[in-house]
């Protein structure tokens, strides 16, 4: 998935996803003129509050999303629970 986020005229992209290859969870952001920073997580867990403790950071720093989250050509595979 992707979520934009604005402020002026800068704009922040956050990235989720699972490497199929390695099983790893992926966050990659690429923030206004630099280039991306990418971090992967082994468990569900990690990954879940890395993503809260950037949406905690957006906010903090007056980011806004724009738009509904955009879903990857190749879709979300994340883990399967019963």
């Amino acid at each position: 998935m992707i979520w934009r986020f604005e402020r002026g005229d800068e704009v922040v992209r956050v990235e989720t996803r699972v490497d199929n290859s390695s099983g790893e969870y992926v966050v990659e952001v690429t923030w206004a003129g630099r280039q991306a920073e990418t971090e992967r997580f082994l468990d569900n867990a990690a990954f879940r509050t890395r993503i809260l403790e950037l949406e905690s950071q957006l906010a903090g720093e007056h980011w806004a999303q724009v738009g509904g989250p955009e879903v990857l050509w190749d879709g979300w595979r994340g883990p399967v629970t019963n």
